[in-house]
C-alpha cells in the first residue's frame, strides 16, 4: 500500500504515525534509504506532521525551500525535505495520527488533484482498517 503510493507521487519516504500527547511515534514506514524505523518516537513539533495534525487537513509542498511556513520549521535544518504530503488519520471520530510522503528532492510539479486524492483515499482507507483492528506495519 505505501510502496505503491510511493512509486505513484515520485517520493522517497511514506510514514504512518501515531500521535498521542505532542509524541509522534512511527507505526510504519516505507523508505527508498532505510531511513527510520517503526516504534521510534519524536516530539510532535519536530516533525513535519505537526501543521498537519494540528489543522487536521491535507498540506502538500514540492519545493519546501520557498515556503516560508516549512522553510522555518525546526526540522527542516536537521532533514531538509522539499517535497512533502500529509494527511490527517482519524480513527472513531478522533485525531490518531499522520500518513506522510517525503523526499530531500523538489518535485518538478506541484501536486495535482489526482495526488491529493491518492493520499485523501488512502489515508481514509488507513483510518478505516485502524478503526477495526491495529493493523501490523507489515500489512501497510
Amino acid at each position: 500500500m505505501l510502496a505503491q503510493a510511493l512509486l505513484d507521487l515520485s517520493m522517497t519516504l511514506a510514514v504512518l504515525a501515531r500521535i498521542d500527547n505532542n509524541n509522534f511515534e512511527i507505526f510504519a514506514v516505507q523508505s527508498n534509504s532505510g531511513a527510520y524505523v517503526p516504534g521510534e518516537k519524536f516530539e510532535l513539533g519536530d516533525s513535519y506532521s505537526r501543521e498537519v495534525f494540528e489543522q487536521q487537513k491535507i498540506i502538500a509542498e514540492t519545493d519546501i525551500e520557498k515556503s516560508a511556513r516549512m522553510l522555518h520549521h525546526p526540522l527542516y535544518r536537521a532533514l531538509p525535505l522539499e517535497s512533502y504530503i500529509g494527511a490527517p488519520i482519524m480513527v472513531d471520530g478522533e485525531p490518531w495520527g499522520c500518513l506522510d510522503f517525503s523526499s530531500m528532492a523538489q518535485n518538478d510539479k506541484a501536486f495535482t488533484e489526482r495526488d491529493l486524492k491518492l493520499v485523501e483515499t488512502l489515508a481514509s482507507e488507513i483510518s478505516q482498517l485502524l478503526s477495526y483492528t491495529e493493523p501490523s506495519a507489515a500489512a501497510l
